[in-house]
């Protein structure tokens, strides 16, 4: 009987179940949440078989890696704006990932008069995250 328990346990953790942990957290703007998630999913791609399945769901981490990065930013900072001088190469970085991330965030960037972008961090956490979101389908 414990056994059977043990293993339902174990079979209810998955990378859809922590996928969408992860979008929940997000939604509901709890960023301890968010991160104890992100650290579960690092943990759970170890145990999954290399393919497809498991590429799509590092693709995730990934993104999360990211919305953590600059939700961190905000917090600390308390700036609701982050640029190259204060997240260094963040800006190139999700460019280049994320060929849509330029066009998005054009309409929502600021440029201060010596011409230095400043990005806005909930935008780029709302791009991430529907990112997250529209990825969650390939995994399963």
């Amino acid at each position: 009987m414990l056994a059977t328990a043990a293993f339902f346990l174990v079979a209810a953790v998955s990378d859809l179940s922590i996928r969408n942990d992860l979008i929940a957290a997000a939604k509901a703007n709890d960023l301890r949440r968010f991160d104890q998630t992100i650290e579960r999913a690092q943990n759970f791609i170890d145990t999954m078989r290399v393919g497809p399945r498991r590429n799509a769901f590092r693709r995730e981490i990934l993104i999360a890696g990211d919305i953590s990065r600059v939700w961190h930013f905000e917090v600390k900072s308390g700036s609701l704006y982050y640029d190259d001088v204060s997240l260094p190469f963040y800006y190139d970085r999700l460019a280049s990932e994320y060929p849509r991330y330029p066009k998005f965030i054009l309409e929502y960037r600021i440029v201060d008069n010596s011409g230095l972008p400043h990005y806005p961090t909930r935008e780029t956490r709302t791009f991430l995250l529907r990112l997250l979101e529209t990825n969650r389908g390939k995994s399963a």
